[in-house]
């Protein structure tokens, strides 16, 4: 497989390390996911969200509001270190071979998992060859289905307790671990003993013990922190997208409405914008979106008047002439969903 790197955050500081299979691989892959992917469904716990049909991260934030109004008030922000790149293979395959017994098959996901890596060295540019001793490479086809195989266990565990009955929901690597107030720090112990035994790795800098009702909690790019009804006075979670996600949205739109593309059509820009904000907020029209959503429009028509108004050298009033009717109407720029969408 190929290795290579892409940055992980806007700053670019940190890398994260792609394994890209040849392209019969990733046809054999693709044929092996669609026969496997039955049959391990069956055994996922339904509090797994990432990487299976019909399933998508505002399933998993009703969870986390269900657990949160049933008094699971503090809770285990959990993030695995180098995930992908840890599992061991020896481990991984005997959880394989516990549902398929076609010794071809496992022989062939054996392979994958233990495929080379070809990198080129940036300074000299030589082809290096690597072994792979562990770890499913991202980029891989069927590496999410495997990497949901290895933390199946793991699930059961966690929402099956019989005494405590926290409740656990995972996305991929991410996982928020809720339960009644004095039992978080058991169950980050018991999951530290579990990893450790599996030859994985909490991120110590990412994984904390959050008291709901003194701070609020992200997972999965939302914020979720209890919030007072204006109206009924009563106490609810509120869920909106987080800072964090939404300065990502902003920097796209900058990246668009820029300089460099002024001697473009503004209708050719324009559909770029409105393709970026489209798919973000049909990532995040969930919940009480409704505010962040009207700010972040007006930060997009804003954007595009001024972008507008130095592609043309205009004299005209800002506002007055790139009115919101003249930027949806002769521009097409997308207008934003407004209301509320509880649940979906």
């Amino acid at each position: 497989m190929r290795r290579v790197y892409i940055w992980k955050d806007q700053a670019k500081t940190k890398r994260r390390a792609l394994g890209i299979p040849t392209v019969k691989d990733r046809v054999v892959q693709s044929a092996a996911a669609i026969v496997l992917q039955p049959i391990w469904e069956a055994d996922f716990h339904d509090h797994s969200y990432a990487y299976r049909p019909k399933r998508r991260t505002h399933q998993a934030m009703d969870k986390v509001k269900e657990a949160l109004l049933s008094g699971k008030v503090e809770v285990v922000d959990a993030d695995l270190s180098s995930y992908f790149d840890l599992i061991p293979h020896r481990q991984l395959l005997r959880q394989v071979a516990k549902r398929v017994s076609d010794g071809s098959v496992l022989r062939l996901i054996k392979a994958w998992l233990r495929a080379p890596s070809v990198a080129e060295d940036r300074d000299t540019g030589r082809r290096q060859v690597h072994p792979n001793r562990c770890g499913t490479p991202q980029g891989g086809v069927i590496s999410p289905l495997l990497a949901n195989l290895y933390l199946n266990d793991l699930d059961h565990a966690m929402n099956e307790q019989g005494a405590q009955k926290p409740t656990m929901v995972r996305y991929a690597d991410d996982f928020l671990i809720l339960c009644k107030p004095g039992q978080g720090a058991g169950l980050q112990t018991r999951l530290q003993r579990w990893l450790e035994a599996r030859q994985l790795k909490l991120n110590a800098e990412k994984t904390r013990l959050v008291d709901t009702r003194k701070e609020g909690i992200e997972f999965l790019g939302f914020s979720v922190a209890w919030r007072q009804g204006l109206k009924s006075k009563r106490w609810y979670p509120h869920v909106e997208p987080s800072a964090k996600s939404q300065a990502k949205l902003r920097d796209k739109v900058r990246a668009v409405l820029e300089v460099r593309t002024r001697n473009q059509a503004a209708v050719a820009v324009v559909r770029k914008v409105n393709q970026i904000t489209r798919g973000w907020a049909g990532a995040f029209h969930y919940g009480n979106s409704t505010h962040v959503f009207g700010q972040q429009q007006t930060f997009v028509r804003h954007r595009l008047r001024r972008w507008l108004w130095r592609k043309y050298s205009c004299t005209h009033g800002l506002f007055e002439f790139f009115t919101d009717d003249r930027l949806a109407g002769q521009y097409k720029l997308w207008n934003w969903p407004l209301t509320a969408v509880w649940k979906r």
